[in-house]
């Protein structure tokens, strides 16, 4: 099929490529066969069958990276921090999942919403229950979404109805690994889960690390979210230098490894989590709402940290990513207007010398790091999201030899003028995040299967 549209989609160096009128060439199998200009696809492959999707716009599926697919239910529940939120909300929620069928529902509900929303891959914690996490595998194989999935673990420090023994909790997920983990060509994956080091022993931990490299799956776990859990962390492992070094300990880091949030980390510590080649994943609001702080995403970036960008439901309000990219983008302004700020009121201050005013503005982080741009937003939640799993030969751009996953998006419901002959592909990538709007996607599409249709 060649699909004629406008074509947009990340280009590797963090610059786009666009054909205004393009063509996307995809075969049988469900892979990108070629992308650019209609009139040159349609000369070179004369006999293919032509879908002309004008005036929309076909851009790269989405990548969520960190979300938690029980909590879906818990979504918008203000006014507490994480650590008496997930007690109060999230921990009964999840209890509710030792019914299977509760479970499917759920998964049911959770896939066909992130598939509305344009986003492709979904990267999910479930819950402590193997068999919740059976169905939730089952839905995914059936709706066609591309997913990294796994059993949630905890082996102390939790509630009575989500307390795991350790040896059950490593048998139980190693299982559901070698059920589930490269299934369909690999487009289902296993992500060994330890929620976070607050709830998880060393030995538990230790035991996962090995089983993920047993089987070549994902690790996916929280480190550094708020203070309080910083807090409980160096209570209970006062062993360790820090945060980091707990996961760095039990062999947990790697380039497999997806750490959530790490709003609050160490420069020691950021450098042991990029050697290891792990990626960071950015979820801003979430970091908003449940008052963890702002993610210094710049610096990480420019640090050479692999990030990612994820919605992180229930802590963030929505599964959209689009809006998952333009809080990364406010996220990035208000942070370097509260530097801005800060290094003012340090002008300010008599008698400061040159030398002392750079050694405190130092202590007190007061480096400008300039904002995330829109076109860097997207590139965190296309290309970098498939580099962070290690399937950027399948996915995260509309380059040929890929998997065709990419959505088809309607311009005139973020701007009433998109219908001009030329319209600047950096302003209407703005829009989209800005002024996103769920009925601007038409369809989505993974590996060239139609897996949503606006109003089917």
């Amino acid at each position: 099929m060649l699909y004629r549209a406008h074509l947009l989609s990340p280009d590797g160096s963090a610059r786009l490529k666009e054909f205004a009128d393009g063509g996307l060439l995809v075969d049988e199998a469900g892979r990108i066969v070629d992308a650019g200009a209609f009139e040159a696809l349609e000369a070179a492959h004369p006999g293919a069958e032509v879908m002309d999707l004008r005036p929309h716009w076909i851009l790269p599926g989405l990548i969520d990276l960190h979300s938690h697919l029980p909590q879906f239910e818990c979504v918008a529940l203000d006014g507490l921090e994480l650590m008496p939120w997930l007690e109060t909300h999230i921990f009964p929620a999840e209890a509710r999942f030792r019914d299977s069928e509760v479970a499917a529902r759920a998964a049911r509900d959770y896939f066909r919403s992130q598939l509305a929303l344009g986003t492709t891959t979904s990267v999910a914690y479930l819950t402590v229950h193997p068999e919740a996490a059976d169905r939730a595998f089952r839905e995914a194989e059936r709706c066609g979404i591309r997913a990294v999935l796994g059993k949630v673990m905890m082996d102390m420090h939790a509630p009575e109805a989500l307390l795991e023994d350790t040896g059950a909790s490593l048998r139980q997920s190693e299982e559901l690994c070698e059920t589930w983990h490269g299934r369909d060509g690999g487009r289902l994956r296993y992500a060994f889960t330890p929620r976070f080091a607050p709830v998880c022993s060393g030995e538990l931990m230790a035991g996962l690390a090995r089983a993920a490299q047993r089987h070549g799956a994902y690790i996916q776990t929280h480190i550094s979210e708020s203070v309080g859990e910083i807090e409980r962390v160096r209570e209970l492992f006062p062993e360790a230098a820090d945060y980091t070094a707990v996961y760095a300990a039990a062999g947990m880091l790697g380039p497999r490894t997806l750490l959530g949030h790490g709003i609050h980390l160490s420069r020691s510590e950021r450098e042991v989590i990029r050697e290891s080649g792990a990626t960071i994943v950015h979820c801003p609001r979430s970091n908003e709402f449940i008052k963890s702080g702002i993610m210094p995403l710049r610096r990480w970036l420019s640090e050479g940290l692999s990030v990612g960008l994820a919605t992180d439901v229930g802590g963030g309000p929505k599964l959209d990513m689009w809006g998952e990219m333009a809080a990364a983008c406010n996220a990035s302004k208000t942070r370097w207007a509260l530097q801005r700020l800060q290094g003012l009121r340090l002008d300010g201050v008599e008698g400061l010398d040159g030398e002392l005013r750079t050694r405190i503005a130092l202590a007190l982080d007061l480096d400008q790091d300039d904002p995330v741009t829109p076109v860097e937003a997207f590139h965190l939640a296309t290309l970098h999201g498939a580099r962070a799993l290690g399937l950027e030969a399948e996915t995260g751009s509309l380059d040929p030899g890929k998997d065709a996953d990419f959505i088809v998006v309607d311009p005139r419901r973020v701007d009433p003028a998109a219908s001009r002959a030329v319209e600047p592909a950096e302003e209407m990538l703005s829009r989209l995040l800005y002024r996103s709007d769920p009925a601007m996607i038409r369809a989505t599409y993974v590996r060239g299967r139609r897996c949503h249709a606006l109003g089917a």
